[in-house]
């Protein structure tokens, strides 16, 4: 009697388990990083989505015009100035069409060139400057168009006496 039982015990446990498998189970999994910047020097959106997902700027019936790109970024360095400037040519392209693009940051706009940004005495502490991506023209051919702004930031030391 024992060895039945011994062996049909472990054989129920085993089939009580596969039916609790059998009616559902769900498993998810979840995508972190993290960045923790050094405290003299950094450029944070203030907003993650601005940098992590696409920005929508189509055209505005109602307007006239493609919609602007907005957001903020929260920028210090504890130790000069901070120069930006653009890795590239902006522009949105749809086949042979592009439409120029204009970048400013903190009301200064972006070119190939670095250039200050953010002054030494504003970039001492978290100062938020705000972000403006917005077409160039207002005659556009229709299209489906995608693009990139690239952007590179720089901690400048302040000048020497």
């Amino acid at each position: 009697m024992f060895k039945k039982l011994a062996i049909a015990a472990p054989l129920a446990l085993a089939m009580a388990s596969t039916g609790a498998f059998a009616a559902g189970e769900a498993a998810h999994s979840i995508s972190l990083v993290a960045h923790v910047p050094t405290n003299g020097f950094y450029i944070v959106p203030t907003d993650p989505d601005l940098v992590n997902k696409d920005q929508d700027m189509s055209y505005q019936p109602a307007t006239g015009k493609m919609r602007d790109v907005t957001g903020f970024f929260d920028v210090r360095n504890n130790s000069g100035s901070v120069h930006a400037s653009l890795d590239s040519v902006p522009k949105l392209i749809s086949g042979s069409s592009s439409i120029d693009l204009q970048v400013a940051i903190n009301n200064k706009v972006l070119t190939l060139t670095p250039q200050e940004i953010v002054g030494e005495a504003e970039s001492d502490v978290n100062y938020r400057a705000p972000l403006k991506i917005s077409a160039v023209g207002n005659t556009f051919t229709p299209g489906d168009y995608t693009g990139v702004v690239a952007m590179t930031f720089d901690a400048v030391p302040p000048a020497g006496p």
